[in-house]
């Protein structure tokens, strides 16, 4: 049936209505909620098919070439309608955020984390930690790994460190963690190992101290001490050359 511009009218008037009722309430309502619907439940299908997959590797793949690229228009034009104010719980928005980590898209999982914690955004039942805790977690193994191969962690490792260090209430184990990588990330050599015997650095040895020194503060079991003493070392023996 072609619709009259009367029809159209009405429809957009209709839509307009639902999404600001979403956003005075947080709840997606009307048409808001019957498309977010249909949405959901092509996504419990689409939950079943990686859950009838053994292999993580495929469950990747699947993530990153079909299910990322089929939802993605979806969370970006809730995206745009949240920037104007229409801001509710998305169960849509929340799952790819975690896919987005899961294929190591740092550009869009950081970044759309972030926005989820602004908006109060529940994390999936599957996750039992809050965003910031689980952005905390997943970026620091990230980061943990790539430096173990000599890799670059940036930006994202200081982008979320300054929300860890400023912003985020961690609690202390997690919080020590970070600070210890940021003090190992500055003594690596070329092989991503910290070792303060190759620099010859002082003001990057004295840098690395202040984090693991703030570690140690943290949480006295990071693990910290040793790593800490070699810097000592190597200070007194750069003074003394």
């Amino acid at each position: 049936m072609k619709l009259t511009p009367g029809m159209r009218h009405k429809q957009r008037h209709l839509a307009v209505q639902a999404t600001t009722k979403a956003a005075q309430t947080g709840n997606a309502t009307g048409m808001v909620a019957n498309s977010l619907h249909l949405q959901l439940v092509a996504l419990e299908q689409d939950m079943k098919r990686l859950k009838s997959m053994a292999r993580l590797s495929d469950k990747v793949e699947l993530k990153r070439t079909e299910l990322i690229p089929k939802y993605r228009p979806y969370v970006e034009q809730y995206l745009g309608l949240a920037a104007l104010g229409t801001v509710y719980q998305n169960p849509l928005f929340q799952h790819l955020i975690i896919w987005a980590f899961d294929v190591d898209d740092l550009e869009t999982a950081v970044t759309w984390a972030l926005i989820a914690i602004e908006q109060n955004q529940r994390t999936p039942t599957y996750i039992k930690r809050d965003w910031s805790h689980f952005t905390a977690d997943t970026v620091l193994t990230w980061a943990e790994e790539q430096a173990a191969m000599g890799h670059a962690v940036e930006p994202w490792f200081s982008r979320v460190f300054d929300k860890v260090r400023s912003e985020w209430r961690l609690n202390e184990q997690a919080t020590a963690k970070w600070y210890k990588l940021a003090g190992c990330l500055l003594l690596r050599d070329k092989d991503g190992v910290p070792r303060p015997s190759a620099m010859a650095d002082s003001a990057a040895l004295e840098q690395a101290d202040h984090w693991l020194a703030l570690a140690e503060k943290t949480h006295h079991k990071v693990g910290v001490a040793t790593l800490r003493k070699k810097i000592e070392m190597r200070l007194r023996a750069l003074a003394a050359e």
